[in-house]
């Protein structure tokens, strides 16, 4: 299929080598193209439940105060939103209409109505998500920078705003996906019922299919506006994030480096204390969120190289690489939405913790002593948090969310002798003194 006349080769097709090349991909596809269907569905089923609880658990309110995870809940939302889409997708147009049994017209108007508005779904929602790693990463690296406690960059109000922000950015950019696309008539043949369905229509029973197309005015000048919505795709929207991905994780390893020298000249000297231990929890955050973003590194950077060479060599990788390859990106893409849930669950004891006692049944939690084996998550506030009077006071998080106050154990250990001391009689404390 020829979209843009004059179009450069990216292949040489009388090569023995391409024709191999070819020969490759085309079984590959014959290979995978049966499972895809099944696959999928299992992801996005999966993909799409993981992503409801990622967001239960990212919304309690020992969660909700971090700025790491009120993206991660605008990314799930994203995500649910891209599973929801393209599990109707799969099941319409892949497992329905390959069926045997199927004895409807899947190509009606209405049904390319709904592919367009996937395709621009998708598009914005993933990239959403793309963008907002970038936003993880950059608010990560600007809270290890600061070396106050409780930095700006650490607000959860902060991350809502950049995250409405840049779906509706996104969203603008989105919006040329739809001009360069129209709905038309499929001329070189209409539907008819297979003979299984005859007996539920009427004799030479036909319908029109329905296709989408490149739009005409996308199509002139040599594909201009369409070649240069592909630009805006593949730069924008893929290539440029991940190399600003690149950039910010290097630089958080660089910083995750430092931190482990300082960390061991503190060992050797004996300073070891408090600002040690909140600095390893600071280090498996970092880490945490450096994992995240290499999958979407891994899963969208080569997408971002194949819609830029498709700007430039656009019949032949459509043709040749996306015809063979396009199930396999979806899959890519399919996983990165997925594996969020599972990263945390792996890599985070505060996260297992806050899913065990939201998600999992009361019941189930006392049969197997989860709570009482739990500690609840405790921090320790100085006098600069609250006024005088909550001075050397621990705030503990208990399982159902609520708040407890009792006095610190450095406190105690200077307080309660004190106490006992004053309570005891006179001649008792004068023969102790």
């Amino acid at each position: 299929m020829t979209f843009c006349e004059e179009d450069p080769k990216l292949f040489d097709r009388d090569l023995e080598s391409t024709k191999e090349f070819l020969r490759t991909m085309a079984a590959f596809q014959a290979f995978y193209a049966p499972l895809h269907g099944y696959i999928c569905v299992f992801l996005c089923l999966f993909g799409f439940s993981s992503n409801f609880i990622h967001v239960i658990v990212l919304t309690r309110q020992s969660m909700r105060g971090s700025a790491v995870n009120s993206i991660m809940t605008a990314v799930a939302l994203c995500d649910m939103g891209t599973m929801a889409s393209y599990l109707i997708y799969i099941c319409h147009f892949v497992l329905k209409g390959k069926s045997p049994h199927n004895c409807s017209n899947g190509l009606t108007y209405l049904s390319m109505s709904f592919l367009l508005f996937h395709m621009f779904l998708s598009i914005t929602l993933h990239t959403t998500t793309l963008w907002l790693a970038v936003a993880m990463a950059f608010l990560r690296r600007m809270t290890l920078h600061t070396t106050t406690l409780h930095s700006q960059w650490q607000r959860s109000r902060l991350a809502t705003k950049i995250s409405l922000i840049v779906f509706f950015v996104v969203m603008l950019f989105s919006l040329p996906t739809l001009l360069v696309h129209r709905i038309v008539e499929y001329e070189a043949d209409v539907w008819r019922p297979k003979p299984s369905c005859m007996e539920f229509y009427p004799a030479n029973y036909t319908e029109t299919i329905y296709t989408l197309a490149i739009a005409p005015t996308a199509m002139h000048n040599g594909c201009r506006w369409f070649k240069a919505n592909l630009w805006l795709t593949g730069t924008l929207f893929k290539v440029i994030p991940c190399i600003l991905l690149i950039i910010l994780i290097s630089s958080l390893l660089l910083k995750l480096k430092n931190a482990e020298q300082k960390r061991r000249l503190l060992l050797l000297n004996g300073g070891v204390g408090n600002d040690t231990n909140k600095r390893i929890t600071s280090d498996k955050t970092t880490v945490m969120l450096l994992a995240i973003l290499a999958v979407f590194l891994f899963t969208e950077f080569p997408q971002g190289i194949l819609s830029i060479l498709s700007a430039v060599y656009t019949n032949d990788v459509h043709n040749m690489i996306y015809f063979m390859l396009g199930d396999v990106l979806d899959l890519l893409s399919l996983v990165n939405s997925s594996v969020n849930f599972v990263l945390y669950c792996l890599m985070s004891s505060r996260y297992r913790h806050t899913f065990c006692t939201t998600i999992l049944p009361v019941t189930w939690l006392r049969c197997s002593g989860l709570r009482s084996q739990t500690q609840p998550n405790v921090a320790l506030f100085t006098n600069t948090d609250f006024p005088s009077r909550m001075n050397n006071v621990e705030v503990c998080l208990t399982p159902d969310g609520r708040r407890s106050f009792r006095s610190s154990p450095a406190f105690r250990t200077v307080r309660e002798p004190l106490i006992a001391q004053a309570r005891l009689p006179l001649s008792a404390r004068a023969s102790r003194g």
